[in-house]
């Protein structure tokens, strides 16, 4: 079985390769935006939902180590490369740069001797509409990005192959919540609803979404757009009846919301299997504090093992920006507690932190991302 390699958005490296392994199963990483998975159909099926893929390369190769490098060394791999990879067809070059790119090298250098020695009656350039496009990407250290990178080095490399253009879309969009019959300013917005999604697949045959602080809607939409039953509820009416409205909008069915205390969501569900809990608890400004909110959350988590002990778990806790200068420490304050604190209450219901990577909000504000497992798992 083959491999396909990935390309990430650049928002932020650490959950693209998170939600890649949570969909794909173990990938190799060669850069901190570029990783390779194996190409089964499973794979690809998943990976055609992921939120902060920008790009996937079919038939590729690959240069790591080098010492110097030019733009006709590339050429001529590339070129060689081609002589059993390129199918029959019109194509085009594109070169990308990531981060700083490699050295001084030239995109537009290699796609136009790249293309100058390819072209023949065989395989016309098309550079408007190809049948096939070789993507030659120069992967550089990451600059200026607002979420540190500590597990990777971004050790230069270059990789190319042919574009897979049924999951090359670039990172997911969504449609923008303002559009919808019912908004609120504090809508999740639709990447990091699916993002959420991705997270929560831990052995990758979830059936059922429950998000016990719905909202507007905003995991219940995603979920339910890729194929998810969805059991959904929140404490207040009208927040129900607002999300009634989006999902009737968007022609959704394989939906319920109902109104719950998130403690109590076990007595409308009952016993649920093969599902995940996806939510995003809500909290005011100073909620990182004051602990605003915690106990909403402890009390869903507790229902959810009730519910589902052998489930996954993804959530959102506030915290302080300055959790974006390094690890995650277990003195970080995170609603009102120490972080070491909350990872005990958290356990205390069933369950066990499995991955945890702040995300910042704006300049004194982050959220942790969390990813839970029973407790009693490996």
């Amino acid at each position: 079985m083959g491999r396909i390699v990935l390309v990430g958005n650049g928002w932020h490296p650490p959950l693209f390769r998170a939600e890649v392994n949570a969909l794909a199963g173990h990938s190799e990483i060669l850069h901190p935006r570029i990783v390779s998975v194996s190409q089964s159909n499973k794979n690809l099926e998943n990976i055609s939902g992921a939120a902060l893929v920008d790009m996937a390369i079919k038939n590729t190769s690959t240069i790591k180590k080098y010492v110097d490098i030019s733009e006709n060394d590339i050429v001529g791999s590339v070129v060689s490369w081609s002589d059993k990879n390129l199918p029959e067809g019109s194509f085009s070059v594109r070169a990308r740069k990531l981060g700083k790119g490699v050295s001084d090298l030239s995109r537009r250098k290699i796609e136009t001797l790249v293309g100058a020695l390819l072209v023949s009656d065989e395989n016309p350039v098309d550079l408007s509409n190809p049948e096939h496009e070789i993507i030659v990407i120069l992967g550089g250290p990451e600059e200026g990005s607002i979420h540190t990178d500590e597990t990777v080095k971004s050790e230069p490399v270059i990789v190319w192959g042919l574009k897979d253009s049924i999951l090359t879309s670039g990172s997911y969009v969504g449609e923008s919540p303002t559009d919808r019959p019912y908004f609120k300013p504090v809508t999740l917005d639709p990447r990091l609803a699916r993002l959420m999604i991705s997270l929560s697949q831990k052995d990758k045959k979830t059936t059922t979404i429950i998000d016990p602080f719905c909202g507007t809607g905003g995991i219940v939409i995603e979920a339910s757009l890729l194929g998810y039953n969805v059991l959904a509820s929140d404490l207040d009416p009208r927040m129900v009846e607002g999300t009634r409205k989006n999902i009737s909008h968007l022609g959704l069915e394989n939906t319920k919301v109902e109104v719950s205390d998130a403690g109590e969501i076990d007595k409308i569900w009952n016993k649920q299997s093969s599902c995940s809990f996806v939510f995003d608890p809500p909290y005011g400004r100073s909620a990182w504090k004051s602990g605003e909110g915690l106990d909403l959350v402890i009390s869903a988590l507790s229902a959810a093992n009730r519910i589902c002990p052998t489930a996954t778990i993804c959530t959102m806790m506030p915290t302080t920006a300055d959790v974006l200068d390094g690890f995650l420490s277990n003195d970080q304050i995170v609603m009102g507690k120490r972080w070491q604190e909350v990872q005990d209450l958290i356990r205390e219901q069933g369950w066990k932190i499995n991955l945890a990577i702040p995300i910042k909000v704006h300049k004194s504000l982050a959220r942790i991302m969390i990813v839970c497992h029973p407790a009693d798992s490996r």
